[in-house]
């Protein structure tokens, strides 16, 4: 696998061995998009743990603090100036360090919460001189916040620049249209889904891979530091979902929410555990074993368990042994024609 990708037969010897622990299989997609619609089932899960209070409670507060207490006034970004802009850098790298170092020290450091509901058994990679310094996880905090952070950074003083130049539109206000203000809170992830699964299938196409992709996927095994350790090309495709407020009318909060939610939300969703227990119940979703299975089996689960591109258009797996088969005939089909080449 010179370049990443396992060899055609490579998922029926996974790295890892059998996983430690998985959900109830076959996956269960998002009652959102289910045909025929089931209303108030969607509902239910827009209201559940899973959404509301893992991700628009949770990321909705820290846009709210990160616009009101912990971002320059507006009138300073009317020119872009350093002292502005490493102000929400210095911000931004110490959410993430909060965010994927606390996940970090309390998986993996103290394990306070020991394997349950971990997805693969092993720990973090050392030794390994694939990585930075042969460790994974000084490898992943490397490109998170040397490449990610600023990346993100520059992203998101792009559009406080713009704000302050009245480039953009800026009267949602919550207080004239609360509706359309919490509406769009509510659809960003599920657009920030769609854009992630066409934007992770470029990355795929072989050119891509090579130069950028493949350093994501070192990390075959993910801890809280993998999720933003990306090459710079990929963080800046990926982020790019932002770009979206460009064109519809938001508010500077929904930026933040936006960025945080794809930046501290990739720490979150490859903890490498399902969720965050107390008393052996769930009060924070953390990872997606729908991505763990991309990370291992490569070939598969473009997308994220938000909308189900995935299954719509072929490339779905969903844990059983079926779906692996279907991953196994892709692969080669991939394969026969290369080859076949002298």
């Amino acid at each position: 696998m010179a370049d990443g990708r396992p060899a055609a037969d490579e998922p029926q010897s996974a790295p890892g061995g059998a996983w430690a622990w998985h959900p109830p299989l076959p996956l269960a997609g998002v009652p959102v998009f289910a045909w025929p619609p089931r209303p108030l089932v969607a509902l239910k899960y827009l209201l559940s743990l899973a959404f509301l209070g893992s991700v628009l409670v949770p990321f909705g507060a820290l846009a709210a603090l990160s616009w009101f207490y912990l971002q320059p006034a507006l009138e300073r970004c009317a020119e872009f100036r350093a002292d502005w802009i490493l102000q929400m850098y210095a911000r931004n790298l110490g959410l993430m360090l909060l965010a994927a170092g606390g996940l970090h020290l309390y998986f993996y450091t103290f394990r306070r919460q020991g394997a349950e509901r971990k997805f693969d058994p092993r720990g973090m990679g050392t030794n390994d001189r694939k990585f930075f310094a042969r460790n994974q996880v000084w490898d992943n905090m490397l490109w998170t916040c040397a490449s990610g952070v600023t990346i993100w950074t520059a992203y998101e003083a792009g559009f406080m620049w713009a704000y302050a130049n009245d480039l953009l539109p800026f009267y949602l206000r919550v207080n004239e249209h609360p509706v359309w203000f919490a509406a769009t809170l509510f659809m960003i992830p599920f657009w920030a889904s769609l854009h992630f699964y066409f934007v992770h299938r470029l990355l795929h196409w072989r050119p891509l891979y090579r130069i950028a992709h493949a350093l994501h996927h070192r990390n075959d095994n993910t801890g809280p530091w993998s999720g933003l350790s990306m090459h710079p090309v990929e963080h800046l495709l990926y982020l790019s979902s932002v770009l979206i407020h460009v064109a519809f009318a938001s508010h500077p909060l929904h930026v933040f929410f936006h960025m945080q939610w794809n930046t501290l939300g990739a720490a979150m969703t490859h903890t490498g555990f399902e969720s965050l227990t107390f008393r052996g119940r769930p009060i924070l979703m953390l990872g997606s074993f729908h991505h763990q299975l991309h990370h291992r089996y490569y070939d598969c689960n473009y997308g994220n368990p938000h909308m189900p591109w995935d299954r719509w258009l072929g490339t779905d797996h969903d844990g059983t042994p079926r779906a692996m088969a279907e991953v196994v005939r892709r692969r080669r089909a991939r394969l026969r024609p290369a080859a076949g080449r002298p």
